[in-house]
């Protein structure tokens, strides 16, 4: 739901001037998320090893990595979260008979099947070939397009700001302070939709913290002992299993995109609804594993590291495939409250 502040914000925007065509950026803009990365996730929880081969093209340049993610498939347009301030914009730019268009340096094939799921726009322009609609270029195709002056611009990134140059109104979502000043340095007739949200709660919800508590059974063998000179070593663990399965957490909600989006429940999860972008969520994971290694490092016990590399194969894989086999998944997870109790052996 849109705040009615924004609301205004949308029929300022979308009721302009008739003669001037209206142009909105498709990842970060329209779109709470980028189209790109949700595409390469979802090939590589198809096809893990495709990991190796995306790496190779995007050594060759981003325009050929743009074009090879999109030969193998697209991020679903149906699925993607939507800005609702900036869909607003464009239902009432459409009423006041307003040209509009999405330009994206995004796939043209990923652009078109976006465009035409959400049904607001006349025209729908991306990166095909060797032209990367982004910057300079998107700047000087829209303004051999529209003229220079000739548009409005929606956007959301610093890349936009040869656009926001060429554009008759600067428009930007959920732009920084410093951004929004550069952005009236280049065109003073500049208009600021939605603020930036803190991304601090949405990251500890992602972590599921309340999921900690099962990693207690790393203190089952302490208390059995009596021996409590040993516990900071355990509490070292408890954190390295916490740390680990938060990673997997992630790791699993970034894979299950699409069917989470479509759950009534787990839609609210913070990448499903775009709160944390898909990049964000790769450096949380990859930041949450490797201090979960120097944690077990840190413990000085190779059992340890090779218990905990060998539940953190177990938990991506029960994630991933053995929740949803019958029998196996109560195996699997007898087996990972075992797997905890040793470690604190």
């Amino acid at each position: 739901m849109t705040s009615q502040s924004q609301q205004q914000k949308a029929l300022s925007v979308g009721a302009d001037d008739s003669r001037v065509g209206l142009v909105v950026d498709l990842d970060g803009t329209l779109s709470r998320t980028d189209t790109l990365h949700e595409a390469v996730l979802t090939q590589v929880a198809q096809e893990p090893w495709r990991v190796f081969g995306l790496a190779r093209l995007l050594i060759q340049g981003r325009a050929r990595f743009k074009a090879a993610v999109a030969d193998k498939g697209i991020a679903d347009p149906a699925c993607l979260p939507l800005n609702e301030t900036v869909v607003e914009a464009l239902r009432v730019a459409r009423a006041a008979e307003r040209s509009t268009a999405l330009v994206s340096a995004a796939d043209y094939r990923q652009v078109k099947a976006v465009a035409d799921a959400v049904g607001l726009f006349d025209e729908a322009h991306g990166s095909k070939g060797q032209q990367n609609l982004k910057g300079s270029q998107k700047a000087a195709f829209l303004t051999e397009r529209f003229g220079h002056r000739g548009f409005d611009y929606i956007g959301d990134a610093r890349a936009d700001i040869p656009v926001w140059q060429a554009a008759r109104r600067a428009i930007t979502v959920k732009a920084k302070p410093s951004l929004r000043r550069a952005v009236e340095a280049v065109n003073p007739d500049a208009l600021h939709l939605d603020t930036p949200a803190g991304h601090s709660r949405a990251m500890l919800r992602a972590l599921r913290p309340h999921q900690w508590s099962k990693n207690v059974l790393l203190f089952l063998p302490l208390l059995a002992a009596h021996d409590a000179t040993k516990i900071l070593p355990v509490l070292a663990g408890f954190l390295a299993f916490c740390l680990t399965a938060s990673a997997v957490y992630v790791m699993n909600d970034l894979m299950d995109l699409s069917a989470d989006r479509a759950h009534p429940r787990k839609r609210s999860r913070p990448f499903a609804a775009g709160e944390l972008s898909a990049s964000t969520g790769i450096a949380m994971s990859a930041g949450l594993l490797l201090a979960a290694l120097g944690l077990g490092w840190w413990i000085s016990n190779p059992v340890f590291l090779l218990i905990l590399f060998a539940y953190l194969v177990s938990t991506f894989a029960y994630s991933l495939f053995l929740k949803r086999k019958l029998l196996i998944d109560v195996v699997a997870l007898a087996g990972l409250y075992t797997v905890r109790i040793i470690a604190g052996g």
